[in-house]
């Protein structure tokens, strides 16, 4: 199954089945077989050419999950590729395809796979003979549509194969000092120029780029006299307006003398980092040939001499190359938005080291922190490498959380869901397995977190040399007064959690006798959860076996992960919104995904958008552009400014607020499902590997209008939001009289709908007099 690529059709129905209601079997059955700123109306109207539009070349092709392959090394001898289908019109579907691998200087093909029907068009598998080691490479597809019209070829897209290959997934060995970056992408330096420049007096300048990002400061002076400047570099300013060179907790700031000379023209100070005294090993170094960088927004220089100007400094920011134009989110919330550049920005720029990382201080990868990266980044760009080989490191290098031994099971059925590639899974199969906890599970099936239990054996299994223990929040004071117990209620909710996705992860192999086990052991879990975590009389969930106290990540975390039976998720629901953000920037992210999917849409937006102390708003008001590790100095007094687990708004929205996300491997069926709360208006654009899912809402007073884009080669699952008494109209006619759109099921607050590819228009109204 390594090899194998794509899901075999038969598992793709199973799969459906086994999203738990997300997608009517029946509809994956169907299927498988076959903002700016505007006036009144925000909805574009669409392109007239959308008519006239015929099959074009295939565009966005990727080998190995790789976008920019020739920047990089292949050591798949079998690489995977992947390609978006190029027809604009409704219903577009790909009906067949054909592949070329071409040897340059060649004039034959090294393999041709001829026209083959399958609607595949991502995570498919060379099947010619294997690739050369240490070659050059090209390739090219096209695609035929339901008429039987082939398109275009594509343009050709470079790439080389490492000096060692194999016919079989292999993870690249776990190694910090980060050398290998063959199948994932290298970062790369952009030049950023400063925003701002204030000439405070004689040879003294203080600089404002904008945004802290991590990298290098340069100055470019053609002719530069002999003279030494000082040149200090940081993250905070001042309550005097110039950088504050004592800065709290681990928030950056360093100062070097720069010696000037005629020649060479480019000067920059050797930056300098350290770990914590603690930590001896393990961290990652930054890519060779890149030199050491820090995060810093601001720069002060002193002695600048005179003739000295503003345009010499630069700032060479280390960071993934992306596509900006791939994502995009305005709303009639300015608040709201300021949360998404804030949060975006921290997924994007906290890539420095091509690895997810925790921030600055570490620079080391966590489970929990590169999961919620993972959701952040994916919701960026179409980028997908990076969040492998953080996987496949944290399944050789696992830290001390035992729930977090969970994170790599969440992290790899994300992968699944957004690549379509089973590569991955095959391989880790037995790890992901351990990961689940099921070697500490007593009778009933809940886990026991003892010294007795956590046996040599069941540490070697998860490549553990320490004793786990039960993290449930980060700092210790965020846990809501949590009581840690050997059978817990946040260990457990993750067990059950990991059992679920073994069960999907089997299926997606064609494992169906091992999927029906998982499913048992899941159930069983789910049963006795209730039983011993359940208080009757306060209606809430205990934290552990044996004690009283009712923290709020028992309750999130038993929402979160489907745990709560219906007839009592309303009082969890309303103990959990009592409880307020009792919770870290990292439990942040469940309770915000645990609201939203349980209809508490208006109660997670007002707490993204919230000002207070425990805010991402107040993340900006303390100064910083990237998410803080904790939410303020008082609730961890060695925090950075660089933690992308503090992202989760940069996920969230686009997730959960606009509510795309694939329901099946690859993305072949997307959810739609947008929770707007209050707002008035949004715009987004959501990334994914067939193309981009673009969705318009517009409130007006007697109902709303939705524009769904869907891309080509793909259908999707539109919740939208109606009661059943109101009436809906497309842009052609009612929604009776659309042949190709086809009601699943309704109920008082939504019609589900499954549609085709291309563009919809919905107006939905109120009955005249409600």
């Amino acid at each position: 199954m390594a090899g194998a690529g794509p899901i075999p059709m038969i598992l793709k129905t199973a799969i459906a089945v086994a999203l738990g209601g997300l997608l009517a079997a029946s509809t994956a059955l169907g299927l498988l077989l076959t903002g700016p700123a505007m006036a009144e109306n925000r909805i574009a109207a669409p392109h007239d050419s959308m008519a006239q539009a015929s099959l074009g070349a295939p565009l966005g092709l990727s080998v190995s999950l790789l976008t920019h392959p020739h920047d990089n090394l292949i050591r798949d001898a079998l690489p995977a590729f992947s390609w978006q289908v190029n027809d604009p019109r409704r219903g577009a579907l790909q009906s067949a395809y054909q592949i070329r691998v071409e040897a340059p200087g060649k004039a034959q093909p090294f393999w041709d796979s001829g026209k083959i029907v399958s609607a595949d068009s991502v995570a498919v598998r060379h099947s010619g003979p294997p690739l050369n080691a240490g070659e050059e490479w090209s390739w090219r597809v096209r695609t035929w549509d339901d008429d039987g019209q082939a398109s275009p070829w594509s343009e050709s897209q470079r790439f080389r194969t490492a000096d060692e290959v194999f016919t079989t997934h292999q993870a690249a060995p776990a190694d910090p000092a980060n050398t290998d970056f063959s199948n994932r992408p290298r970062p790369v330096f952009q030049v950023d120029h400063p925003v701002q420049a204030e000439h405070l007096g004689e040879g003294h300048w203080f600089f404002d780029f904008g945004q802290a990002r991590f990298g290098q400061a340069v100055i470019v002076w053609p002719e530069a006299p002999a003279t030494t400047v000082r040149m200090h570099l940081g993250e905070m300013r001042s309550a005097q307006g110039q950088l504050e060179r004592q800065p709290p907790g681990t928030v950056r700031y360093q100062a070097h003398d720069l010696v000037l000379e005629p020649s060479p023209t480019l000067r920059q100070p050797v930056l300098q980092w350290q770990p914590p005294p603690w930590l001896k090993s393990g961290f990652i170094a930054t890519p060779p040939g890149t030199g050491e960088v820090m995060p810093f927004r601001f720069v002060e220089l002193e002695a600048a001499p005179a003739g000295f100007r503003p345009e010499y400094l630069r700032r060479h920011a280390l960071a993934l190359p992306h596509d900006a134009t791939a994502a995009h989110f305005r709303s009639s919330s300015p608040d709201l938005d300021a949360v998404w550049d804030l949060s975006r920005h921290t997924a994007l720029a906290t890539t420095f080291l091509g690895i997810y990382v925790d921030g600055d201080r570490e620079r080391l990868p966590y489970e929990g922190d590169a999961h919620i990266h993972q959701l952040s980044h994916y919701n960026q760009d179409r980028s997908y490498a990076t969040a492998r080989h953080t996987l496949e490191f944290l399944l050789q290098q696992p830290t001390w959380p035992l729930e977090w031994q969970v994170h790599p099971l969440l992290m790899a059925w994300e992968d699944l869901l957004h690549t379509g590639d089973t590569a991955l899974i095959s391989v880790h199969q037995e790890r992901l397995a351990a990961s689940t906890l099921t070697a500490l599970a007593r009778s009933d099936g809940l886990i026991v977190n003892s010294a007795e239990r956590q046996t040599a054996a069941f540490r070697e299994s998860l490549g553990q040399g320490r004793r786990l223990h039960t993290l449930v929040d980060w700092p210790p004071g965020e846990r809501d007064g949590h009581v840690i117990t050997p059978v817990d209620a946040v260990a457990n909710a993750y067990h059950h959690r990991g059992l679920v996705l073994m069960g999907r992860i089997a299926l997606a192999l064609g494992q169906m006798e091992e999927a029906e086990q998982w499913q048992a052991r899941a159930e069983k879990v789910r049963n006795s959860f209730h039983r011993v975590f359940f208080d009757t009389e306060m209606q809430r969930y205990r934290d552990g076996e044996g004690v009283d106290h009712h923290s709020l990540h028992a309750n999130l975390f038993a929402l979160r992960f489907g745990l709560v039976p219906e007839a009592h998720r309303s009082a969890v629901l309303g103990f959990v919104h009592s409880r307020g953000m009792a919770a870290s920037v990292y439990g942040a992210q469940h309770l915000l995904d645990a609201l939203y999917e349980h209809g508490e849409a208006q109660t997670a937006l007002d707490r993204m958008r919230a000002r207070g102390p425990r805010t991402w708003l107040n993340m900006l008001e303390q100064g910083s552009t990237m998410t803080l590790e904790a939410w303020d100095l008082s609730a961890k007094s060695n925090l950075d400014w660089n933690h992308a687990w503090g992202s989760a708004p940069a996920n969230v929205i686009p997730r959960r607020l606009v509510g795309v996300r694939p329901l099946l491997p690859g993305a072949r069926h997307v959810l739609v499902q947008p929770q707007p709360g209050d707002l008035d208006w949004f715009d987004a654009r959501v990334p994914t590997q067939r193309g981009p899912v673009d969705v318009q809402w517009q409130r007006r007073v007697d109902g709303h209008r939705l524009m769904v884009q869907v891309p080509a080669n793909t259908r999707a699952e539109l919740h939208l939001p109606a009661s059943t008494d109101d009436t809906i109209r497309t842009q052609e006619s009612t929604l009776q009289e659309v042949p190709d759109i086809r009601v699943l099921r309704r109920n008082n607050s939504a019609v589900v709908l499954d549609l085709p590819a291309g563009r919809h228009e919905f107006d939905v109204s109120r009955r005249s007099g409600d």
